[in-house]
């Protein structure tokens, strides 16, 4: 009996919350647009992110705070596949450490850059490390709900496709944090180096670990 009504439990979380992912997109839709139009353009040319950071208030306030949930969301979803949970609780725990890992991030990067006396250039690294991030989390979402509800498994087929677009974009998030850090900050490139060892490229390695030899 328990084998039967787990899947359909865990069919209940994953419904709950692709509602609540739709529901904040639709809400960046209707409310907020402008300012996301201009955060997800940023990912493909930098003067839309920089009139982006230009119009900083409260509209582009809440749209970091949906992204950011909309992100910790899609992705936390994607895990869900990938290392599946059967309790409430261990998806509770799974999306709190998804969350957790995003928040450390920013801390370490505004942390080290009040260290360094460099905190403007600290925040703008958050943005832009974050920028992809956020647009990532939106542009799956589709993905994300056809691998859970297409009408036959083409679960291989998706994870591919998912796995093409998060590598092309973290490889255009390199080359964009390489380029601003250098030639706009003008910061050592073994220090940029480092950063993008241990913040970004270092804990997809971790994951991979954790899929291929769980």
């Amino acid at each position: 009996m328990i084998a039967l009504t787990k899947p359909f439990f865990n069919q209940d979380i994953i419904f709950v919350l692709l509602t609540i992912s739709f529901l904040l997109i639709a809400i960046l839709r209707a409310s907020y647009w402008k300012h996301a139009k201009l955060l997800f353009m940023g990912v493909f040319a930098q003067r839309y992110a920089n009139q982006y950071l230009r119009e900083e208030n409260a509209f582009t306030e809440r749209v970091n705070f949906i992204t950011f949930l909309l992100m910790t969301i899609n992705f936390s979803l994607i895990l869900l596949k990938v290392i599946p949970q059967t309790s409430l609780s261990e998806v509770v725990f799974l999306i709190g450490g998804v969350m957790l890992f995003f928040i450390l991030k920013t801390g370490i990067m505004l942390f080290f850059g009040k260290i360094f006396m460099l905190q403007d250039v600290a925040k703008l690294g958050v943005f832009f490390s974050f920028l992809f991030d956020r647009a990532l989390g939106f542009f799956l979402f589709p993905l994300v709900v056809m691998l859970y509800f297409f009408a036959f498994d083409i679960t291989i087929t998706l994870f591919i496709i998912i796995s093409i677009v998060c590598i092309l974009l973290l490889l255009l998030k390199l080359f964009w944090m390489w380029k601003i850090g250098t030639n706009a900050f003008g910061l050592s490139e073994f220090y940029i180096f480092l950063y993008l060892c241990a913040l970004e490229i270092s804990p997809l390695l971790l994951l991979g670990k954790r899929v291929f030899y769980q």
